[in-house]
């Protein structure tokens, strides 16, 4: 006959039995006759099955079962109880206190054989199921965790649209770190100025200047157990890096590298807001110095038409009123008298015409006023926007 690979125990307090004998054989199996035994055995070798043979014995030994199954070397592996009961009483007692199979003395060695074997399948598919089981709970645990820290990137990406100022982006940012149990430094270098902040705000030198020094040194410097991360325009000193937990290790730098990425999309966002107010600032002065400018030159020039005009027309009407006086002819008189009407029209024709000169000033006053508006319009229209985008962004996480 030819012996099964696996080993396995038989327990018999009496002699043994002839099936269990046939079990034996079969099994190549070791036979002991106390608990005690039984134990060691467990204790010492890779054994797969416990046949505990009462056939001999007469009855079952309900507790020595129990003490069997209890045992920590013994309560991992199969019980099967070998009986001439075939009581169902008995069959249901061995079941309720863990054992594997109950095979009672009329069953052939063949299908007790086959039944041991069977048990010893059933537990080895149990614990690789088991196995199988807890390697899907830890990836569920790792899923879990990662889709609970990428919802909180997602909030924190929603939540930087609302930053006004670097401040504000700063400790937003230390808000959303926080609970990855971390102790950093941020610096955040913009058109506004460099800001280095801890978590309650305010800056430390020492970090700062080391920040500072290592802005353009790389993506990653790793020291001991800090870390510096540059992305841009932000840089991020971690001081407590997870060194025992090369998971934890590799999921805060992947996070704390999406949450910079943000930051520095908010600065960007930022400095193109700081420079549109400039612009328009400027364009406000811009337009206000035309103003001036226009309504200094139109206020002048309407001066100096007038003052022209009524000099004329004095000169003219003096002309006249002593053409009497000057003892000419008549011919000449009417020369006089149209050289003065010639004068005078062609003085109106003239203020006529800075009348345009006017109207265009006006035009061009204008024209700055309503670039202001449209300005003030677009960037009404870009907050607009902004707000339209993260209100759909929102609906769809």
């Amino acid at each position: 006959m030819t012996n099964a690979p696996h080993r396995i125990l038989i327990l018999a307090t009496e002699q043994l039995s002839e099936l269990g004998r046939y079990i034996q054989s079969f099994f190549n199996a070791e036979v002991v006759s106390n608990f005690d035994q039984a134990q060691r055995c467990f204790a010492e070798q890779d054994l797969k099955v416990l046949v505990f043979d009462c056939i001999c014995q007469g009855s079952l030994d309900l507790e020595l079962c129990k003490a069997l199954l209890a045992d920590p070397a013994i309560e991992e592996k199969p019980v099967i109880v070998l009986s001439k009961a075939q009581d169902i009483k008995d069959k249901l007692a061995a079941y309720e206190i863990g054992c594997d199979d109950f095979i009672d003395s009329f069953v052939s060695g063949d299908e007790a054989c086959a039944r041991v074997t069977k048990s010893i399948f059933h537990r080895i598919a149990t614990y690789q199921l088991a196995s199988r089981l807890e390697i899907a709970k830890q990836t569920a645990r790792s899923a879990m965790i990662d889709a609970s820290d990428l919802g909180a990137n997602i909030q924190f990406l929603l939540a930087v649209h609302n930053c006004d100022n670097l401040d504000q982006l700063g400790q937003q940012f230390f808000s959303s770190i926080e609970r990855y149990g971390l102790s950093c430094s941020l610096q955040i270098r913009s058109i506004m100025g460099v800001k280095n902040m801890e978590a309650h705000g305010m800056a430390k030198d020492l970090e700062s200047q080391i920040l500072a020094q290592f802005c353009e040194s790389g993506r990653y410097i790793d020291f001991g157990a800090r870390t510096i991360c540059n992305y841009d325009k932000v840089s991020l000193l971690i001081k407590n890096m997870p060194l025992d937990d090369g998971e934890k290790y590799g999921m805060v730098k992947d996070n704390t590298f999406s949450l910079l990425q943000g930051v520095n999309a908010r600065v960007v966002a930022l400095e193109d807001q700081f420079r549109l107010l400039e612009e328009k600032e400027s364009l406000k002065r811009l337009s206000r110095d035309v103003s001036g400018a226009v309504n200094n030159i139109k206020s002048s020039y309407q001066k100096v038409m007038r003052d022209i005009v009524s000099e004329v027309e004095q000169c003219s009407e003096l002309l006249v009123r002593h053409l009497p006086s000057l003892a000419l002819t008549e011919k000449d008189e009417v020369y006089l008298e149209d050289i003065a009407d010639r004068v005078i029209r062609k003085t109106n024709a003239t203020f006529s015409e800075g009348l345009v000169l006017d109207e265009s000033l006006q035009s061009l006053q204008c024209s700055v006023e309503r670039a202001l508006e449209s300005m003030a319009a677009s960037a009404k229209k870009s907050a607009y926007d902004a707000t339209e985008t993260k209100t759909k962004t929102i609906e769809l996480f």
